[in-house]
């Protein structure tokens, strides 16, 4: 019998949110469940060895590259419910990007000979996953963009908006203000590493944000309590 947790999975994502209760049980036999420790490197850029897709069970992610002078740039923050993996199920070539667990992680894997043949009895998912490859592929343009013509000022600011449009939570203040909460925040090493800037340089930027009063760093989380103001700082780069 199928694990109803991970039926429940399956379901809520997005990839495959067209297929029916019968193909969401096919998938769901196709997986295989892999827990991972914090800070536990689950695929390496340049490596060939596995070719599957992976689907967040539980804890979260972050996905790198790594320069040739060693520095890390950090691509993205994924959590439950979110996938990686899928342009080597594409193309079969090495990982494009390290994943490394920021917490402790559990994956539902697909490998590629599964998938492939699933694609064929399902192409639907094909579409779904052409549409997750645009986002991805429109996004790291713009990650591209900022680097190479944004200030630094307007590369944290940017990093901040990506991660408000990936994990904010809009809520209502007790004032009746509406405000974006970023959960589990990022460490000020990794947004430097998402901006391609030093730690010291973030610290000092946040620090002005939070002084007028655009965000506010509370325990484990950012709000965000004046987005027009980010946008702004972004546009003017």
């Amino acid at each position: 019998m199928v694990d109803s947790t991970i039926l429940g999975l399956l379901k809520g994502v997005e990839l495959f949110s067209e297929l029916s209760e019968e193909q969401i049980g096919m998938l769901a036999n196709l997986v295989v469940s892999q827990n991972f420790n914090r800070d536990e490197t689950v695929v390496l850029e340049g490596d060939d060895s596995v070719q599957a897709l992976y689907l967040i069970a539980s804890g979260s992610v972050q996905v790198y590259m790594t320069g040739v002078d060693g520095r890390e740039t950090i691509l993205s923050f994924l959590e439950r419910g979110d996938f990686f993996g899928e342009m080597s199920l594409i193309d079969g070539e090495p990982r494009s990007a390290s994943v490394r667990t920021v917490t402790d992680a559990q994956m539902l894997i697909i490998h590629r000979e599964s998938f492939l043949q699933l694609i064929r009895q399902s192409p639907e998912i094909a579409m779904g996953l052409l549409s997750e490859l645009s986002k991805r592929l429109r996004k790291a343009n713009r990650q591209i963009g900022s680097l190479s013509t944004m200030s630094v000022s307007g590369r944290v600011a940017g990093t901040l908006l990506n991660l408000m449009e990936e994990r904010g939570v809009r809520i209502h203040t007790d004032n009746g203000n509406m405000v974006t909460v970023i959960h589990n925040r990022p460490t000020q090493q990794q947004l430097a590493d998402m901006s391609g800037t030093t730690r010291e340089t973030v610290s000092r930027i946040c620090s002005l944000l939070v002084k007028t009063n655009a965000i506010a760093m509370t325990g484990k989380d950012i709000v965000i309590f004046d987005e027009s103001a980010l946008q702004e700082k972004a546009t003017k780069g």
